[in-house]
């Protein structure tokens, strides 16, 4: 039992069937990593949307507060808060509390640990704390 030869029509078509099969996969093969490739650009772009939507809000209330210190209503409260002036005619009156001749309370120092001596800290790292089971 022989098999039959194929003819060369047939093998032609074969080869060129194999070639545009595998050039149609290379070239499906590369708009598939072009779709992925746009995805990932799409998502990066939408985040730098939102961060630089972000800092033209933080620039607008930069630029809002830049405007209020450089005003007069800052300076006066400035004045009257931060360095207790007042308009003349005017008492400043500082309360007990607002000044800085109240001692804060202090912070109780700790006790510190016993010093306990070199052979009882061998003991307890061989054998366990004395008392423990």
């Amino acid at each position: 039992m022989t098999l039959p030869k194929p003819n060369r029509d047939q093998l032609a078509f074969s080869v060129a069937t194999v070639i545009v099969l595998a050039v149609m996969g290379a070239l499906v093969w590369g708009f598939g990593r072009q779709l992925a490739l746009a995805r990932q650009m799409r998502a990066e772009e939408i985040r730098l949307e939102q961060a630089v939507a972000a800092e033209q809000a933080r620039h607008d209330e930069l630029t809002a507060q830049l405007e209020y210190v450089k005003s007069d209503e800052y300076v006066e409260h400035w004045a009257r808060a931060e360095a207790k002036m007042a308009k003349p005619g005017e008492v400043v009156v500082v309360l007990a509390a607002d000044t800085e001749s109240v001692a804060a309370p202090q912070p109780t120092p700790s006790p510190e640990p016993e010093a306990r001596p070199f052979w009882v800290e061998w003991w307890e790292l061989a054998f366990g704390a004395v008392g423990q089971p």
